[in-house]
């Protein structure tokens, strides 16, 4: 393996500093994520509750009724108690819909993680092109790192990520246990040593190949969630299908809610295209590795060539994000636009 020269440490406050802010970045975007999809998944749950209550009422005095013996003068009780339930459930529902679709244009700040998440992922590409690079091009190594901080983080206080709280920097002070597990859980399991410089046989299972097999992870899972979600849609429109043959046609609305809140929840997930993403960029890093490995060994001891590598490593990855980037804020746009149509014809 190639030596690390002895005449170029890091600059280890400064790495710490930039790790730091990306653990800040990074956690602050996965909690609102989670928050911004609960919160989706809350309003499409809650519109197929309203749908459901809806036609249960209507159903109500005409077969619930008689088929369970609530009909009956000794159940009289009962059927108020249940009557003024129903009643009320299909009043609260429909103003609960309205509630969070007003809310979830307002607060729930969907933009901010995918902005967070964008941010973090810059920082992460920055430092680890100084702990590569830095060995190589020693020049000035230090103060590019800062300005690329400073531009990031400028960057972002010029969005509505600046009218928002990043509190989640709690336990991450330089040098903490806090820090170094944030830093840990974002880092290949085999860079045990965060702070220190990388060779480029380091760079490339560390960075390239840690990256490459991420890709191939997530290409599997999305599939499985892509084909679940569709043959869920395909099962609800079959017992559709199926109510309609039966003459059950008063039930048909529930199915169609079902599959069309499923529908629009895979929409926006945008698995697909993000599966395509995924395999296009881990198809570039492959073609990388092994452009490299073809490489004499003279070659690869050439600064020149072990910039490109990295240079063109981070450029795939760069690229892959900014696409997600843009399709979730097409996808956004296209959500709130839904949303605050809906509510003007409502009003």
């Amino acid at each position: 393996m190639e030596a690390i020269p002895e005449s170029n440490p890091l600059n280890r406050s400064l790495l710490e500093d930039a790790w730091r802010l990306f653990c800040v970045y990074d956690r602050t975007a996965v909690v609102t994520q989670r928050r911004f999809l609960n919160f989706r998944i809350a309003i499409l749950v809650v519109g197929v509750i309203s749908t459901i209550l809806v036609i249960i009422r209507s159903a109500w005095d005409k077969h619930l009724i008689g088929l369970i013996g609530l009909d009956k003068p000794e159940f009289s009780q009962i059927f108020n108690i249940l009557s003024n339930g129903f009643y009320w459930l299909v009043i609260i529902a429909p103003i609960t819909v309205s509630v969070l679709l007003a809310a979830s244009v307002k607060l729930d700040r969907g933009m901010n993680w995918i902005i967070l998440r964008a941010s973090a992922e810059i920082l992460k590409k920055e430092i680890y092109c100084y702990r590569t690079l830095s060995i190589y091009e020693p020049k000035d190594a230090d103060m590019r790192l800062a300005e690329s901080i400073q531009v990031v983080s400028d960057r972002l206080m010029k969005t509505q990520v600046n009218r928002s709280g990043l509190a989640l920097d709690s336990g991450l002070e330089i040098g903490s246990k806090e820090l170094l597990k944030a830093i840990k859980n974002n880092v290949c399991r085999e860079d045990t040593e965060t702070f220190s410089p990388l060779t480029v046989e380091q760079y490339l299972g560390y960075r390239l190949i840690d990256q490459l097999s991420w890709y191939r992870r997530k290409t599997v899972k999305l599939d499985r969630q892509w084909q679940l979600l569709q043959w869920s849609i395909y099962v609800w429109g079959g017992l559709g299908t199926f109510l309609a043959a039966v003459q059950a046609e008063i039930w048909i609305a529930i199915t169609n809610a079902i599959a069309t809140a499923i529908a629009s929840f895979l929409d926006f997930k945008q698995l697909d295209t993000t599966m395509m993403a995924y395999n296009q960029a881990a198809c570039n890093l492959e073609n990388l590795l092994c452009w490299w490995h073809a490489l004499t060994d003279e070659a690869r001891a050439n600064p020149d060539n072990i910039k490109k590598l990295v240079n063109s490593t981070e450029k795939v990855i760069q690229s892959e994000t900014s696409s997600w980037v843009e399709e979730m804020r097409e996808a956004l746009s296209e959500l709130y636009k839904e949303k605050e149509e809906a509510e003007s014809k409502k009003n």
